[in-house]
């Protein structure tokens, strides 16, 4: 269960103004305050996690740009995935490379997945990618649901994925310009703005929280920006709590990783890469690629 306080000091005494437990609202989550102990709370399942939420999504900054900053550079861009292509061979790709979501391999192959598959990355629909989307029939609608390539990695747990902070959104321009231009690119005729996804981008699946504990203009916890504690309110980057950490979201297959969309994304299939299983992966493995001449 989201947004708990867990505790059992008789001296924390929040309000949960009568909102119900089970509330997927996030307004209403984030001011209804709950004091539970552990054993209970571990007993208890995110209404999320139930409709089929089942990835953790982080959203952590990239080595390749400063923040947004230099994303859509080509060479940045390039270098900052695994989908990096100056030719634009595939021209579903929105520029020179594309934006990618990380996976544990043996999630994926449970969830239908092979690598380079396109998917949708959905999180809490009552207000992301905006509020009303799902009820929407206009062309935002199509623009800002996150669609993102799938890259398997053995060093993430089952039911946690990464999708890197930074690229420019796709807007409703971008996408005009992705679907009619002869190259793909999604590069806006009217302004030059230069979407870094297909349609949609991390922001579609994050938003802020207020923590019950910084709102307060007593209680007592840590700081969140160096070691040490205090009383109350503390002011944090981005917001109250700054940007979030991780999210739950909901992954779908929308378009094979294949040129064009037909079949497996061609280096998906060679046995290369972390969890491949080609026979020069496993020489290398062993240490067999590696000869020591004393």
């Amino acid at each position: 269960m989201p947004n708990v306080i867990v505790s059992t000091s008789p001296f924390i005494r929040p309000v949960d103004f009568g909102i119900p437990r089970d509330t997927i609202d996030p307004d209403l989550r984030q001011v209804r305050n709950l004091k539970l102990p552990w054993s209970e709370v571990k007993k208890t399942v995110n209404p999320l996690w139930q409709q089929g939420y089942r990835f953790f999504c982080s959203t952590p900054k990239s080595r390749h740009s400063t923040h947004s900053s230099w994303s859509t550079v080509d060479w940045h861009w390039i270098w900052s995935d695994s989908f990096g292509d100056p030719h634009r061979t595939d021209k579903r790709a929105p520029g020179v490379a594309d934006r990618q979501i990380q996976i544990n391999p043996a999630a994926a192959e449970a969830f239908g997945l092979k690598e380079g598959d396109y998917v949708y990355v959905d999180a809490n629909e009552i207000d992301r990618p905006y509020i009303g989307w799902k009820d929407d029939t206009g062309p935002r609608h199509k623009a800002f649901r996150c669609l993102v390539r799938v890259i398997v990695n053995s060093g993430l747990p089952y039911n946690f994925s990464i999708m890197k902070h930074t690229g420019w959104i796709a807007t409703e321009r971008s996408v005009k310009a992705h679907e009619t231009r002869r190259d793909g690119r999604a590069l806006a005729a009217e302004t030059g703005y230069q979407a870094s996804y297909r349609y949609g981008s991390h922001q579609s699946i994050t938003r802020n929280w207020m923590m019950p504990m910084h709102q307060t203009d007593t209680l007592f916890h840590k700081k969140t920006g160096s070691m040490g504690f205090t009383f109350g309110f503390d002011v944090d980057n981005h917001a109250i709590n700054t940007v979030p950490k991780e999210t739950l979201v909901r992954i779908t297959k929308a378009e094979d990783g294949g040129l064009g969309g037909k079949g497996v994304w061609k280096p998906a299939a060679t046995g290369y890469g972390p969890s491949g299983a080609s026979p020069q992966n496993q020489l290398y493995l062993t240490g067999a690629l590696t000869r020591i001449e004393e």
